[in-house]
C-alpha cells in the first residue's frame, strides 16, 4: 500500500501539479481576487491565473506541496463562489 502511495503521488510532491478549476459565477476579475487570496493564504500555491471568459482558476502548485480538492473547495467556497460542474482537473508539471 505505501508503495502505491509513493508510485502516484511522488510525482506530484517533485514537480508540483497545475490544476484547473470551474468556478460558478467567475464574471468579475475585480470581485474575484478573493479566490487569489484565499488560495495563496495555503501556503502551497505559486500562481493563481483567472479566467473570466471560461470561469475557470487555474493554479499552479508549489514544487514540493500537494493541495487537495477539500483546500480548493473550501478556498473558493470562503471567497463566496462554488466550484461547478466537472470542477477540478489536474495536470502534472515536469
Amino acid at each position: 500500500m505505501k508503495f502505491l502511495f509513493l508510485f502516484l503521488f511522488l510525482p506530484l510532491i517533485m514537480f508540483g501539479d497545475t490544476i484547473v478549476v470551474n468556478v460558478k459565477g467567475l464574471v468579475c476579475p475585480t470581485c474575484a481576487i478573493g479566490i487569489k487570496k484565499n488560495l495563496y493564504n495555503t501556503k502551497k500555491v505559486k500562481i493563481v491565473d483567472l479566467n473570466i471568459i471560461k470561469q475557470q482558476v487555474k493554479i499552479t502548485v508549489l514544487p514540493n506541496k500537494f493541495l487537495s480538492d477539500i483546500e480548493i473547495i473550501k478556498s473558493i467556497d470562503n471567497a463566496g463562489y462554488k466550484t461547478g460542474k466537472k470542477h477540478i482537473t489536474r495536470t502534472q508539471n515536469e
